[in-house]
């Protein structure tokens, strides 16, 4: 029994010692993948890094005030923004638009813009969802255009006056007019067109919106608009230069590697493994089955003045030794995971091999 306890021992402690192995190559495939896609990320960075051309920033705001008709209430002619309003007491709303453009640097530009009024009117439809039923544009400024020239930066204000009792007339007309009841948007914008020349760019349509309803109780405006936005144009080359195509080649060749090699240690492990396994289980089963026969021994008999006769099958090596009294020498080679079992009988030696193979 002390000698099947040895073997246990030696064959956990190379088992452990392959797994470990296996765990350190696995460790630093992962590491050496993490490198090379930090190489990766770097020939990213690379292509990204390229400052702008052009940068430029739009900064937009409104103001207005709210001209009051002649009335026994209120004790100014005019009300401040931000408020709600009686629409009945509204006779005009003041409106201010101020759009800036600065550029990083002087360009060739054009720029264009006007004022309009966009009235909108909605109506529920049978499930209860507002639908647009009608819209009309108003021009309330027209169009003016600042010179082309290269300049840096540009301002425009403009002033819009908005009677309120013109657009709440015109949807009470058309209510009487089609029987039905709408809610009606005005909506006032400042309307900018913008083309960057030297970058052969045409900017979207860009506005300062403001929307006032319009209705027979009481109104407000609110605000539709971005107060500020910058933006940029910059030119890539589209050919990779040398220390991008470095970082990408080396990216590619550690994370690529790392991944083969992690994979062939697997593979190549779990077939070492399976072998050893299936030699354990062999040799467990005889000594399990047959362990009061047999002996374990350090060092390989020496069969040299004996003769040597190989056994094809374990139950023949158990015969002989049953019939001879005799018992079985193991001997067993770790590096191969394999033992020897010997009978010996006067001048004969019975052998018997025991391997991964399925015992005989």
């Amino acid at each position: 029994m002390k000698k099947k306890r040895k073997y246990r021992s030696i064959t956990k402690r190379s088992y452990s010692a392959k797994n470990n192995k296996l765990y350190i190559i696995i460790f630093s495939c992962i590491i050496i993948f993490i490198i090379g896609v930090l190489f990766i990320k770097l020939g990213i960075d690379e292509r990204k890094n390229v400052e702008p051309e052009y940068t430029y920033t739009k900064e937009k705001s409104s103001n207005y005030e709210v001209l009051l008709k002649p009335n026994d209430f209120y004790e100014t002619t005019s009300l401040p923004s931000n408020l709600y309003y009686a629409s009945r007491s509204i006779d005009n709303f003041n409106i201010n638009f101020k759009y800036d453009f600065k550029g990083s640097k002087e360009t060739n530009l054009s720029c264009s813009y006007n004022v309009t009024a966009e009235l909108i009117g909605y109506a529920n439809d049978k499930s209860g969802q507002s639908k647009e039923v009608w819209s009309r544009t108003f021009d309330i400024a027209q169009n003016k255009d600042i010179q082309q020239s290269y300049i840096k930066e540009f301002s425009i204000e403009q002033d819009a006056i908005i009677n309120y009792e013109t657009y709440n007339n015109l949807v009470h007309s058309y209510e009487e007019k089609y029987g039905i009841s709408i809610d009606a948007i005005l909506k006032v914008r400042l309307n900018v067109f913008l083309n960057l020349l030297d970058f052969n760019k045409k900017e979207a349509e860009d506005y300062i919106e403001l929307d006032i309803p319009i209705n027979s109780t009481v109104t407000n405006v609110e605000e539709r608009y971005e107060n500020k936005i910058i933006d940029s144009i910059g030119l890539q080359s589209k050919n990779l230069n040398t220390k991008e195509a470095v970082y990408y080649i080396a990216g590619t060749v550690f994370a690529l590697g790392a991944i083969a090699i992690a994979i062939i240690n697997i593979r190549k492990s779990k077939i070492e493994e399976t072998l050893e396994d299936m030699y354990e289980k062999n040799i467990n089963k005889i000594l399990k089955y047959y362990g009061d026969l047999i002996v374990t021994v350090d060092n390989n008999p020496d069969l040299s003045n004996l003769q040597a006769l190989n056994i094809t099958t374990l139950d023949d090596l158990i015969d002989v030794a049953e019939q001879n009294k005799a018992v079985i020498i193991r001997y067993e080679e770790l590096k191969e995971d394999k033992s020897h079992l010997y009978v010996i009988v006067d001048k004969y030696a019975y052998i018997y091999e025991v391997t991964a193979d399925e015992l005989k």
